[in-house]
């Protein structure tokens, strides 16, 4: 997904979450927490990343199964309203590799969590790679914005 092999520099920082879309082997793209998300992703000098996201308004105690056409069964799944995990990271080629070490999924522990990226400017792409959807494979996209140093400094003020 990109041109040039990034370091580890490039993705030290805050990003702030625009969009999650899986994107089906059919053409399909679909939003399956619309486009109101919130979410950030954060990657330290020392090698540690976090990542928290979610849809911006999450139902309380609802576990939700979807489908891109109500009306349909093809593709029905358990919503995941919200995913939460951290560990260590590395950069190989084109990939970055979350080393998961805690996760709100028990059984991402332990496993790396792959992501191909794309830099275009203060934007991050993060795909998976293909995932078994029923006859369907897709692959999950992350579109991440770089947080500003000024809206650090903002924060900053108002701890003052």
């Amino acid at each position: 997904m990109t041109t040039s092999p990034a370091t580890t520099a490039d993705f030290i920082g805050t990003w702030r979450l625009l969009d999650y879309s899986f994107v089906h082997d059919d053409g399909v793209i679909e939003k399956p927490w619309g486009t109101d998300v919130r979410g950030y992703l954060i990657y330290s000098a020392e090698g540690y990343m976090s990542g928290n996201l979610g849809p911006a308004r999450r139902k309380r105690g609802v576990i939700e199964r979807i489908s891109p056409d109500p009306a349909s069964t093809d593709r029905p799944r358990r919503n995941r309203s919200y995913i939460a995990y951290t560990g260590r990271y590395t950069i190989e080629g084109d990939k970055v590799i979350h080393h998961v070490e805690a996760s709100l999924f028990p059984h991402w522990v332990g496993r790396p969590e792959v992501r191909n990226y794309k830099f275009e400017g203060d934007r991050l792409t993060l795909r998976t790679g293909p995932l078994k959807q029923a006859r369907h494979t897709m692959v999950a996209q992350l579109v991440w914005e770089r947080v500003q140093e000024e809206c650090v400094q903002e924060s900053a003020s108002y701890a003052e």
